[in-house]
């Protein structure tokens, strides 16, 4: 935003401090207008990169005729993602200028390349995880209490008549019907896509030049701790009635502190991509100069078209308005209006 009136216009109006209060105001817009447009680009990113990972971990999970359990789309979606996108956007303006913009659009390439590269890097997670537990010597495709002996044996004794009677008839599809959503492979992809949700929420919350640091929004840091707790505690917590509820099974201690490796793994790598690429503006500008891109808005044009011209901008050159003035009492200027007199006339 710039003022469009000359100081000698304003001066008379609203003096020196009106001044310097238009020219707080249109920095403040300035500022307020820059980090609107981040944050909005950050919830764009965050809800795309949600829902794809919820659909990632559907789609493995469906390879076995398997899905999340509804409890567990319901702490996704309302626990997680709700709590987030409300508080995400509590992040204030950065109180300096820098000399750039932002990116104005969502089709551009550091924004696609970011959403592309971390729904690999989740993909890549999910995979190995899934993959990964089908090869432990606790697994088992039938038994969920396999990994945990001593509830197994707790529930051996109460499960001793009913598999009696399905002695023989078992299947996979029946296993599956007993079961409901809990096996290794649902615990194992369910706990990496949830968590890594706060993962990116919490890559995207981009802070300066055009934001404040992430630290300063203390409801986003507050929601981000306590639903970190949640999951590490659904995570280490041996709790029946509870792993029952979200259709969770035991697993190993180690196994556990692996998927929080693959976790940390994936924060760190995210992190490093969006900072050293997605956020490197000299490399982008590098990349603009080798490829020869020039951008189509009319602005850069024109703006093109000055740098090349010798004569822009002029120097030592005086310029007056073509505003026709008349002469009043006092010898003020004043401004003609040649429809207002012709109907003053008239009336």
């Amino acid at each position: 935003m710039r003022v469009r009136y000359p100081h000698w216009i304003l001066y008379p109006h609203f003096g020196r401090r009106g001044l310097v209060s238009l020219n707080s105001l249109s920095s403040c817009l300035a500022l307020e207008g820059r980090a609107a447009l981040v944050t909005s680009f950050c919830m764009f990113k965050y809800m795309a990169l949600y829902s794809t990972i919820q659909y990632l971990g559907v789609l493995l999970l469906y390879w076995q005729l398997n899905s999340f359990g509804n409890y567990q789309f319901l702490f996704q979606d309302l626990a997680i993602t709700t709590v987030i996108g409300v508080t995400m956007s509590f992040t204030g303006a950065y109180p300096k200028l820098v000399p750039y913009r932002p990116p104005s659009q969502l089709i551009s390439p550091p924004l696609l390349l970011s959403v592309v590269l971390n729904i690999l890097f989740s993909l890549s997670m999910q995979i190995f995880g899934f993959v990964v537990v089908q090869e432990q010597p606790w697994y088992s495709k039938t038994d969920i209490h396999s990994a945990c002996l001593s509830v197994n044996n707790l529930m051996e004794n109460d499960s001793f008549v009913s598999s009696l009677g399905l002695h023989g008839m078992r299947d996979g599809a029946l296993e599956q019907t007993d079961n409901g959503y809990k096996s290794y492979e649902n615990t194992t992809v369910w706990l990496l896509s949830t968590i890594n949700c706060l993962i990116v929420a919490l890559v995207f919350s981009k802070g300066k030049p055009f934001r404040q640091p992430i630290y300063t929004n203390y409801v986003f840091i507050l929601v981000l701790i306590v639903q970190l707790g949640i999951c590490l505690f659904l995570m280490f917590a041996d709790i029946d009635d509870l792993y029952s509820k979200m259709d969770l099974v035991c697993t190993p201690t180690t196994w556990r502190i692996s998927m929080v490796i693959m976790l940390a793994v994936t924060l760190s790598v995210s992190f490093l991509v969006e900072e050293a690429v997605i956020e490197n503006r000299p490399l982008w500008l590098l990349l603009k100069k080798t490829f020869r891109y020039h951008s189509k808005s009319q602005y850069k044009r024109l703006q093109r078209v000055l740098e090349q011209d010798s004569a822009w901008p002029p120097l030592n050159k005086t310029f007056f308005s073509d505003s026709v003035t008349i002469s009043v009492e006092g010898n003020m200027g004043g401004h003609s209006n040649p429809t207002f007199d012709s109907n003053e006339d008239a009336l």
